[in-house]
């Protein structure tokens, strides 16, 4: 089978891009590419969801190498949170086939407004890492927190650290790069298990998925490496108005189309 360089190299650049983003703040990167591959690819949006959870799964094991290195990753509540959203992944891979595209697109834009709001109007501090102890009362906050995030990632095609890092900085004491570095950790298998089961339904576009995530893997390392050399206050506040345009874009995608799927790649 001939490869289609055009195609191929469409793919590594957008999945680089994702996976810079990916690495610099700790998110999966389906928040850049989902949207594009609806908009610009003319993918289905459900689709485009699917298949962006592969590229994220790759993304995601470069980042964690790079802030696992720098020791910016708390490793024992990443068990109880990927416990969490596992399960959580389960369940938003059966829910997403009962939610027409139009409302996802709008749930997308909504949660990412009400982040980036969060994000810009509270400052936390980027070393605070004064983690609480691991009472059964925590425990149960990060496999809730797990839970939430699972549910997201495989309903909305995101990686879920749009809401993970939020939860984790404001609720649990994380400074922005160890709930960046957890974030990502918890990602791939939660990212994979949405993958694998959205397969199970045709809508997983794994050839696409995969040259996504080889340009991702990059893209990870690298936007891993900058985080590190930038102040957290600069960090979260890119983060939010990032989200915001992203946000604003898929809000007028949800409300300027029909609510028809468009003819799924």
């Amino acid at each position: 089978m001939s490869i289609s360089w055009p195609l191929l190299g469409r793919d590594l650049a957008l999945g680089m891009g994702a996976g810079l983003i990916s690495g610099f703040f700790g998110v999966g990167g389906g928040f850049i590419v989902v949207p594009l591959m609806v908009i610009a690819l003319h993918f289905a949006q459900k689709r485009a969801q699917a298949t962006s959870l592969v590229m994220i799964s790759c993304g995601g094991i470069a980042g964690v190498i790079s802030y696992a290195i720098a020791n910016s990753i708390a490793w024992l509540p990443a068990l109880f949170i990927v416990l969490g959203s596992t399960t959580g992944a389960w369940i938003g891979a059966h829910l997403v086939q009962k939610v027409p595209d139009r409302k996802l697109q709008m749930a997308f834009g909504l949660l990412l407004i009400v982040i980036a709001l969060r994000m810009l109007l509270v400052n936390q501090s980027a070393t605070a890492n004064d983690l609480p102890a691991l009472t059964a009362l925590i425990i149960i906050g990060y496999l809730a927190s797990g839970l939430a995030m699972g549910v997201f990632s495989a309903m909305l095609g995101v990686g879920g650290g749009i809401l993970l890092i939020p939860i984790l900085i404001f609720f649990f004491g994380f400074s922005q790069l160890l709930a960046s570095g957890t974030s990502l950790l918890v990602m791939i298998p939660t990212a994979l298990l949405g993958a694998t089961r959205l397969s199970r339904r045709g809508l997983t576009n794994w050839p696409t998925g995969l040259r996504l995530g080889a340009g991702a893997v990059v893209g990870a390392l690298v936007g891993a490496l900058l985080a590190f050399r930038v102040s957290g206050s600069v960090l979260q506040i890119g983060f939010a108005l990032l989200l915001a345009a992203v946000a604003a874009q898929m809000l007028w995608l949800s409300v300027r189309h029909d609510g028809k799927t468009r003819p799924a790649l």
